[in-house]
């Protein structure tokens, strides 16, 4: 049997930060990884599925063993299972050229984030064989903890003004972003749109502030929770047909002022005049 290439995000501990001693319990995922395992989506070549670190806490505040390399909380595995062929050639040839579909996804996560666009945490990536293309891989991600939906974090904070304004502002920056790096999500929904509210990260110091002290982050954060599907474009769009539906699927959701003006901070980030 062909063996298992890995890729760790860091140095924490290998297989062993999840509790794990075989590469091949995250290419064919099931109750074995945890007794809290729960697959979320099985079928046409793909597996979903998320379980806790070690020693995360359970619904009642138990504990099963001491944290790890990892710290606590939970992951989520994709694990691909001979996929159509011509999905994993277009990995392999299109940008950013990879030799697996969980490659592919590593890839682009690594450059989302290289170019400020949130996204769930990569911590390994796997993949069986040394040839030019592997149909059996894996990723594991750190599930976004504290965070919803775009729409749900719209219902949360219905009646706080001040609020939605930050969220907008901050999912602009994000759009301007996405749209800078290059990167082509034509399959991109408001579901896969997370934010965290605000106030859990710190800044850079701001004017005023005493030299080196932190200032509390007032924007919430936004992150995406999915990329399947996605490929770099040699030359970054500056306005990418495949975004407008995105938007405007997004707009459903806010209010007619709250529209215009996420279109128009979107505009204002992408300005090629802005310092």
């Amino acid at each position: 049997m062909a063996e298992v290439r890995i890729t760790f995000a860091g140095e924490f501990g290998g297989l062993a930060a999840l509790g794990l001693t075989d590469a091949e319990l995250l290419l064919e995922p099931d109750a074995r990884l945890s007794e809290r395992y729960e697959e979320l989506e099985r079928g046409a070549g793909r597996t979903r599925a998320r379980f806790p670190l070690p020693g995360t806490p359970d619904v009642h505040g138990r504990l099963s063993g001491a944290p790890l390399g990892l710290g606590t909380g939970w992951v989520r595995l994709t694990a691909w299972r001979d996929p159509a062929w011509g999905r994993v050639l277009r990995a392999r040839w299109s940008h950013p050229r990879s030799a697996s579909l969980a490659e592919r996804e590593w890839n682009l996560l690594c450059h989302l984030r290289a170019h400020g666009v949130g996204t769930c945490e990569p911590l390994l990536v796997g993949a069986r064989g040394a040839g030019p293309v592997a149909r059996r891989s894996f990723l594991v991600v750190r599930e976004l903890d504290g965070a919803l939906p775009f729409e749900r974090w719209l219902r949360g904070y219905g009646g706080d003004a001040e609020e939605r304004a930050r969220g907008l502002r901050s999912l602009a920056l994000t759009l301007a972003n996405l749209r800078r790096s290059g990167v082509v999500l034509a399959r991109l929904s408001p579901a896969q749109v997370w934010l965290t509210p605000a106030g859990g990260e710190c800044e850079h110091e701001g004017p005023g502030a005493p030299p080196g002290a932190p200032r509390k982050n007032r924007l919430p954060g936004v992150a995406l929770s999915d990329v399947e599907e996605g490929r770099l474009a040699p030359v970054p769009p500056h306005e990418p047909a495949w975004l407008e539906p995105f938007l405007a699927e997004l707009e459903r959701a806010l209010a007619p002022a709250e529209r215009a003006e996420l279109r128009a901070r979107a505009a204002a980030e992408l300005d090629p005049s802005r310092p």
